[in-house]
Protein backbone atom coordinates (compact mmCIF):
# COMPACT_ATOMS: atom_id res chain seq x y z
CA UNK A 1 0.00 0.00 0.00
CA UNK A 2 2.90 2.61 0.64
CA UNK A 3 4.30 1.30 -2.68
CA UNK A 4 1.44 2.51 -4.35
CA UNK A 5 0.98 5.89 -2.35
CA UNK A 6 4.79 6.48 -3.21
CA UNK A 7 4.13 5.83 -7.10
CA UNK A 8 1.33 8.18 -6.68
CA UNK A 9 3.36 10.92 -5.33
CA UNK A 10 5.77 10.10 -7.65
CA UNK A 11 3.70 10.50 -10.35
CA UNK A 12 2.11 13.42 -9.08
CA UNK A 13 5.57 15.25 -8.79
CA UNK A 14 6.22 14.28 -12.19
CA UNK A 15 2.87 15.90 -13.72
CA UNK A 16 3.26 18.78 -12.16
CA UNK A 17 6.80 19.29 -13.00
CA UNK A 18 6.19 18.21 -16.44
CA UNK A 19 3.29 20.77 -16.68
CA UNK A 20 6.00 23.57 -15.53
CA UNK A 21 8.54 22.79 -17.99
CA UNK A 22 5.69 23.40 -20.41
CA UNK A 23 4.77 26.61 -19.30
CA UNK A 24 5.94 29.36 -21.45
CA UNK A 25 6.28 32.69 -19.51
CA UNK A 26 5.78 36.09 -20.46
CA UNK A 27 7.07 39.16 -18.96
CA UNK A 28 4.95 42.03 -20.74
CA UNK A 29 5.19 45.96 -19.90
CA UNK A 30 2.19 47.68 -20.56
CA UNK A 31 0.94 51.61 -21.18
CA UNK A 32 1.19 53.51 -18.36
CA UNK A 33 -1.55 53.81 -16.16
CA UNK A 34 -2.44 57.45 -16.58
CA UNK A 35 -2.83 56.57 -20.20
CA UNK A 36 -6.32 55.82 -19.65
CA UNK A 37 -9.06 53.23 -19.98
CA UNK A 38 -7.36 52.30 -22.85
CA UNK A 39 -4.86 50.98 -20.78
CA UNK A 40 -7.30 49.91 -17.57
CA UNK A 41 -10.15 48.64 -19.63
CA UNK A 42 -8.49 46.66 -22.51
CA UNK A 43 -4.99 46.21 -22.64
CA UNK A 44 -4.40 45.13 -19.11
CA UNK A 45 -7.75 42.94 -18.93
CA UNK A 46 -6.26 41.02 -22.58
CA UNK A 47 -3.24 40.25 -20.93
CA UNK A 48 -4.41 39.00 -17.98
CA UNK A 49 -6.37 36.47 -19.69
CA UNK A 50 -4.36 35.76 -22.69
CA UNK A 51 -4.08 32.11 -21.48
CA UNK A 52 -7.88 31.61 -21.07
CA UNK A 53 -8.40 33.21 -24.39
CA UNK A 54 -5.86 31.54 -26.63
CA UNK A 55 -5.90 27.79 -24.48
CA UNK A 56 -1.72 28.67 -24.44
CA UNK A 57 0.05 27.31 -22.04
CA UNK A 58 1.31 31.28 -21.61
CA UNK A 59 2.05 32.44 -17.46
CA UNK A 60 1.57 36.08 -17.86
CA UNK A 61 3.67 38.74 -15.48
CA UNK A 62 2.37 41.98 -17.08
CA UNK A 63 2.80 45.25 -15.37
CA UNK A 64 2.28 49.20 -16.78
CA UNK A 65 5.31 50.68 -17.92
CA UNK A 66 5.70 52.87 -14.48
CA UNK A 67 5.94 49.95 -12.30
CA UNK A 68 8.79 48.23 -14.70
CA UNK A 69 11.73 50.62 -13.08
CA UNK A 70 13.17 51.86 -16.40
CA UNK A 71 11.71 54.73 -19.10
CA UNK A 72 9.73 53.65 -21.64
CA UNK A 73 12.64 55.24 -24.32
CA UNK A 74 14.48 52.21 -23.52
CA UNK A 75 11.81 49.77 -24.39
CA UNK A 76 13.52 48.47 -27.54
CA UNK A 77 16.83 47.97 -25.68
CA UNK A 78 15.14 46.01 -22.86
CA UNK A 79 13.75 43.30 -25.45
CA UNK A 80 17.08 43.67 -26.88
CA UNK A 81 18.53 42.30 -24.05
CA UNK A 82 15.88 39.80 -23.17
CA UNK A 83 15.15 41.88 -19.95
CA UNK A 84 10.89 41.57 -21.14
CA UNK A 85 9.09 39.39 -23.27
CA UNK A 86 6.40 41.58 -24.82
CA UNK A 87 6.35 45.11 -24.47
CA UNK A 88 3.15 47.77 -26.19
CA UNK A 89 5.83 49.51 -27.68
CA UNK A 90 5.63 53.86 -27.49
CA UNK A 91 6.53 54.97 -30.42
CA UNK A 92 7.36 58.63 -30.13
CA UNK A 93 9.29 58.04 -26.75
CA UNK A 94 11.34 55.11 -29.20
CA UNK A 95 11.92 57.35 -32.82
CA UNK A 96 14.88 58.72 -31.57
CA UNK A 97 16.24 55.05 -31.44
CA UNK A 98 14.41 54.12 -34.40
CA UNK A 99 13.42 56.59 -37.02
CA UNK A 100 11.41 54.31 -38.96
CA UNK A 101 8.69 54.91 -35.90
CA UNK A 102 8.00 58.35 -37.14
CA UNK A 103 7.81 57.02 -40.54
CA UNK A 104 4.35 55.45 -39.48
CA UNK A 105 2.85 58.58 -37.91
CA UNK A 106 4.32 61.49 -40.10
CA UNK A 107 3.39 64.85 -38.46
CA UNK A 108 0.31 66.53 -39.88
CA UNK A 109 -0.23 64.19 -42.58
CA UNK A 110 -3.16 61.68 -41.32
CA UNK A 111 -6.48 62.93 -40.21
CA UNK A 112 -8.77 60.30 -40.36
CA UNK A 113 -8.84 56.53 -39.21
CA UNK A 114 -9.57 55.60 -42.41
CA UNK A 115 -6.28 57.07 -43.69
CA UNK A 116 -4.19 55.96 -40.47
CA UNK A 117 -4.94 52.12 -41.39
CA UNK A 118 -3.99 52.21 -44.35
CA UNK A 119 -0.72 53.98 -43.84
CA UNK A 120 -0.38 51.20 -41.19
CA UNK A 121 -1.41 48.34 -43.81
CA UNK A 122 1.47 50.11 -45.91
CA UNK A 123 4.28 50.59 -43.97
CA UNK A 124 3.81 48.18 -41.37
CA UNK A 125 5.21 45.55 -42.83
CA UNK A 126 8.73 47.44 -43.69
CA UNK A 127 9.07 47.93 -39.75
CA UNK A 128 8.38 45.54 -38.99
CA UNK A 129 11.43 43.90 -41.50
CA UNK A 130 13.60 46.96 -40.05
CA UNK A 131 12.91 45.79 -35.93
CA UNK A 132 13.39 42.18 -36.01
CA UNK A 133 16.99 43.28 -38.16
CA UNK A 134 18.22 45.99 -35.96
CA UNK A 135 16.50 44.76 -32.16
CA UNK A 136 15.56 41.03 -32.70
CA UNK A 137 11.74 42.10 -32.13
CA UNK A 138 8.57 41.25 -34.33
CA UNK A 139 6.10 43.81 -34.69
CA UNK A 140 2.85 42.31 -33.59
CA UNK A 141 0.56 45.11 -34.42
CA UNK A 142 0.08 48.55 -34.41
CA UNK A 143 -3.27 50.35 -33.06
CA UNK A 144 -3.88 54.05 -32.08
CA UNK A 145 -4.91 55.98 -29.44
CA UNK A 146 -6.46 58.14 -31.98
CA UNK A 147 -5.25 61.84 -33.08
CA UNK A 148 -3.61 64.00 -30.99
CA UNK A 149 -5.54 67.01 -31.18
CA UNK A 150 -5.82 70.72 -29.27
CA UNK A 151 -7.49 71.19 -26.04
CA UNK A 152 -7.41 74.77 -24.49
CA UNK A 153 -8.27 76.89 -21.35
CA UNK A 154 -9.27 79.67 -23.60
CA UNK A 155 -11.38 79.79 -26.32
CA UNK A 156 -9.46 77.78 -29.65
CA UNK A 157 -11.31 78.96 -33.22
CA UNK A 158 -8.47 78.30 -35.34
CA UNK A 159 -4.71 77.33 -35.70
CA UNK A 160 -4.16 81.29 -35.49
CA UNK A 161 -5.34 81.50 -31.92
CA UNK A 162 -2.43 79.63 -30.95
CA UNK A 163 -0.06 82.57 -31.34
CA UNK A 164 1.25 83.15 -27.97
CA UNK A 165 -0.02 80.31 -25.72
CA UNK A 166 1.73 77.98 -23.69
CA UNK A 167 1.45 74.61 -25.79
CA UNK A 168 1.77 71.05 -23.62
CA UNK A 169 3.28 68.42 -26.22
CA UNK A 170 4.33 65.23 -24.71
CA UNK A 171 8.06 65.36 -26.02
CA UNK A 172 10.11 67.77 -28.22
CA UNK A 173 8.78 66.36 -31.64
CA UNK A 174 5.72 68.70 -31.86
CA UNK A 175 8.17 71.74 -30.55
CA UNK A 176 9.31 73.26 -33.91
CA UNK A 177 6.04 72.65 -34.83
CA UNK A 178 4.52 74.86 -32.38
CA UNK A 179 6.99 77.15 -32.58
CA UNK A 180 5.84 77.49 -36.00
CA UNK A 181 2.75 78.09 -35.65
CA UNK A 182 3.63 81.09 -33.29
CA UNK A 183 3.08 78.89 -29.85
CA UNK A 184 5.28 78.21 -27.11
CA UNK A 185 6.38 74.88 -26.66
CA UNK A 186 6.47 73.12 -22.89
CA UNK A 187 7.20 69.31 -22.93
CA UNK A 188 5.65 68.40 -19.51
CA UNK A 189 4.82 64.84 -18.65
CA UNK A 190 1.22 63.18 -18.91
CA UNK A 191 0.14 63.36 -15.64
CA UNK A 192 1.09 66.82 -14.46
CA UNK A 193 -0.79 68.52 -16.98
CA UNK A 194 -3.99 68.75 -15.57
CA UNK A 195 -2.53 70.46 -12.27
CA UNK A 196 -0.64 72.30 -15.09
CA UNK A 197 -3.64 73.22 -17.04
CA UNK A 198 -6.06 74.18 -13.89
CA UNK A 199 -3.61 76.73 -12.34
CA UNK A 200 -3.05 78.19 -15.75
CA UNK A 201 0.97 77.61 -15.69
CA UNK A 202 -0.30 76.71 -19.16
CA UNK A 203 -2.57 77.64 -22.33
CA UNK A 204 -3.27 74.41 -24.26
CA UNK A 205 -2.00 70.69 -24.70
CA UNK A 206 -2.09 68.48 -27.01
CA UNK A 207 -3.37 64.63 -26.92
CA UNK A 208 -6.17 62.33 -28.05
CA UNK A 209 -10.00 62.85 -26.98
CA UNK A 210 -9.58 59.47 -25.10
CA UNK A 211 -6.42 60.27 -23.04
CA UNK A 212 -7.59 64.02 -22.12
CA UNK A 213 -11.41 63.10 -21.18
CA UNK A 214 -10.17 60.28 -19.20
CA UNK A 215 -7.54 62.18 -17.72
CA UNK A 216 -9.89 64.99 -16.76
CA UNK A 217 -8.53 67.89 -18.34
CA UNK A 218 -11.29 68.67 -20.26
CA UNK A 219 -12.52 70.26 -17.05
CA UNK A 220 -10.07 72.58 -17.00
CA UNK A 221 -9.52 72.90 -20.90
CA UNK A 222 -13.07 72.18 -22.12
CA UNK A 223 -12.06 74.14 -25.66
CA UNK A 224 -11.62 71.36 -28.08
CA UNK A 225 -10.00 72.09 -31.95
CA UNK A 226 -9.65 68.93 -33.88
CA UNK A 227 -6.44 69.35 -35.94
CA UNK A 228 -4.45 66.24 -35.79
CA UNK A 229 -1.14 66.38 -35.04
CA UNK A 230 -0.22 62.64 -34.65
CA UNK A 231 -2.09 60.08 -35.12
CA UNK A 232 -1.32 58.50 -31.52
CA UNK A 233 -0.34 55.18 -33.38
CA UNK A 234 1.79 52.15 -30.72
CA UNK A 235 3.07 48.97 -31.35
CA UNK A 236 3.12 45.73 -29.60
CA UNK A 237 6.57 43.79 -29.74
CA UNK A 238 7.36 40.87 -29.03
CA UNK A 239 11.42 39.09 -28.49
CA UNK A 240 12.68 36.70 -31.51
CA UNK A 241 13.96 34.65 -29.45
CA UNK A 242 10.56 33.95 -27.37
CA UNK A 243 9.03 34.40 -30.87
CA UNK A 244 10.82 31.79 -31.75
CA UNK A 245 10.79 29.27 -28.95
CA UNK A 246 7.29 28.95 -29.73
CA UNK A 247 5.82 25.98 -32.31
CA UNK A 248 4.21 27.28 -35.56
CA UNK A 249 0.52 26.56 -34.11
CA UNK A 250 1.18 28.71 -31.31
CA UNK A 251 2.30 31.59 -33.55
CA UNK A 252 -0.16 31.59 -34.83
CA UNK A 253 -2.41 31.54 -32.22
CA UNK A 254 -0.65 34.05 -30.48
CA UNK A 255 -1.31 36.20 -33.48
CA UNK A 256 -4.55 35.39 -34.25
CA UNK A 257 -5.44 36.40 -30.84
CA UNK A 258 -3.50 39.86 -31.39
CA UNK A 259 -5.11 40.45 -34.52
CA UNK A 260 -8.53 40.26 -32.92
CA UNK A 261 -7.77 42.57 -30.12
CA UNK A 262 -5.94 45.28 -31.77
CA UNK A 263 -9.02 45.40 -34.29
CA UNK A 264 -10.79 45.99 -30.84
CA UNK A 265 -8.52 48.84 -29.72
CA UNK A 266 -8.96 50.97 -33.32
CA UNK A 267 -13.00 50.42 -32.63
CA UNK A 268 -12.53 51.59 -29.25
CA UNK A 269 -10.60 54.64 -30.10
CA UNK A 270 -12.61 55.65 -33.26
CA UNK A 271 -15.92 55.21 -30.97
CA UNK A 272 -14.80 57.66 -28.28
CA UNK A 273 -13.31 60.25 -31.06
CA UNK A 274 -16.58 60.29 -32.63
CA UNK A 275 -18.18 60.83 -29.10
CA UNK A 276 -16.05 64.01 -28.51
CA UNK A 277 -16.91 65.30 -31.86
CA UNK A 278 -20.53 65.06 -30.62
CA UNK A 279 -19.03 67.47 -27.55
CA UNK A 280 -18.05 64.76 -25.29
CA UNK A 281 -21.46 62.59 -25.37
CA UNK A 282 -21.18 60.10 -22.75
CA UNK A 283 -17.39 60.22 -22.22
CA UNK A 284 -16.16 60.17 -18.76
CA UNK A 285 -12.68 61.00 -16.54
CA UNK A 286 -11.85 58.67 -14.57
CA UNK A 287 -13.18 59.89 -11.70
CA UNK A 288 -16.66 59.39 -13.42
CA UNK A 289 -16.76 63.55 -14.26
CA UNK A 290 -18.76 64.43 -17.41
CA UNK A 291 -17.11 65.86 -20.38
CA UNK A 292 -18.89 68.57 -22.17
CA UNK A 293 -16.39 70.33 -25.00
CA UNK A 294 -16.71 73.10 -26.80
CA UNK A 295 -15.66 72.50 -30.67
CA UNK A 296 -14.44 74.39 -33.05
CA UNK A 297 -14.54 72.98 -36.45
CA UNK A 298 -11.38 73.30 -38.27
CA UNK A 299 -11.33 74.89 -41.21
CA UNK A 300 -9.60 73.66 -45.01
CA UNK A 301 -7.13 76.34 -44.30
CA UNK A 302 -6.46 75.15 -41.21
CA UNK A 303 -5.87 71.51 -41.89
CA UNK A 304 -3.85 72.86 -45.26
CA UNK A 305 -1.71 74.98 -43.27
CA UNK A 306 -1.23 72.22 -40.74
CA UNK A 307 0.42 69.94 -43.24
CA UNK A 308 2.44 72.33 -45.07
CA UNK A 309 4.46 73.22 -41.63
CA UNK A 310 4.95 70.03 -40.94
CA UNK A 311 6.17 69.41 -44.85
CA UNK A 312 8.23 72.20 -44.06
CA UNK A 313 9.71 71.94 -40.71
CA UNK A 314 9.47 68.53 -39.00
CA UNK A 315 9.61 66.60 -42.12
CA UNK A 316 13.20 67.55 -43.55
CA UNK A 317 14.49 66.47 -39.89
CA UNK A 318 12.94 63.27 -39.95
CA UNK A 319 14.08 62.24 -43.42
CA UNK A 320 17.91 63.45 -42.17
CA UNK A 321 17.84 61.37 -38.97
CA UNK A 322 16.46 58.38 -40.95
CA UNK A 323 19.04 58.73 -43.74
CA UNK A 324 21.77 58.67 -41.37
CA UNK A 325 20.47 55.47 -40.01
CA UNK A 326 18.66 53.91 -43.19
CA UNK A 327 20.06 54.72 -46.74
CA UNK A 328 17.79 55.41 -49.53
CA UNK A 329 14.89 54.87 -46.55
CA UNK A 330 12.98 57.48 -47.83
CA UNK A 331 12.55 55.99 -51.07
CA UNK A 332 10.73 53.32 -49.90
CA UNK A 333 8.55 55.44 -47.86
CA UNK A 334 7.77 57.64 -50.74
CA UNK A 335 6.72 54.05 -52.35
CA UNK A 336 4.54 53.01 -49.80
CA UNK A 337 3.12 55.88 -47.43
CA UNK A 338 3.12 59.09 -49.75
CA UNK A 339 0.74 58.04 -51.76
CA UNK A 340 -1.64 57.10 -49.17
CA UNK A 341 -1.76 60.61 -47.56
CA UNK A 342 -1.81 61.83 -51.02
CA UNK A 343 1.63 63.40 -51.31
CA UNK A 344 3.37 63.31 -54.92
CA UNK A 345 6.50 61.28 -54.63
CA UNK A 346 8.74 64.53 -55.21
CA UNK A 347 6.53 66.68 -52.51
CA UNK A 348 8.71 65.97 -49.64
CA UNK A 349 11.85 67.37 -49.65
CA UNK A 350 15.42 66.21 -49.85
CA UNK A 351 17.96 66.62 -47.48
CA UNK A 352 21.45 68.25 -49.56
CA UNK A 353 24.49 67.24 -48.15
CA UNK A 354 24.59 70.20 -46.35
CA UNK A 355 21.84 68.86 -44.26
CA UNK A 356 19.51 71.23 -45.49
CA UNK A 357 16.22 71.45 -47.16
CA UNK A 358 16.34 70.87 -50.97
CA UNK A 359 13.96 72.35 -53.43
Amino acid sequence: MRRVGLLLLITAVFITAWRSFDEIPLVIIGQPSTSGALQTAKEAPFFTTLHEQTGLPVRVSYRPVEMAGFKDTHQLQMLEDGVFDLVSLRFPQNRQLEPLLEGIDPAGMIHDFQTARQVVDAYAPTLDRTLQRRFAVKLLGVWTFGPQELFSRLPLRGLDDIKGRTVRIGDDSLAPIITALGGIPAVIPFDETGQALAIGLIDCAVTSAASATYAGWTKAAPHYLPVSMHFGLNGYVISLTKWNSLSRPQQAILQQAFDSYIADLWQFSEDIHTRALDGGHGLVSKRGESSDLLIFEPSAGDLHRMRDVCLAVSFPRWVERCEAVHPNAITEWREHVAPVIDLPAATPPLITPHGEPGP
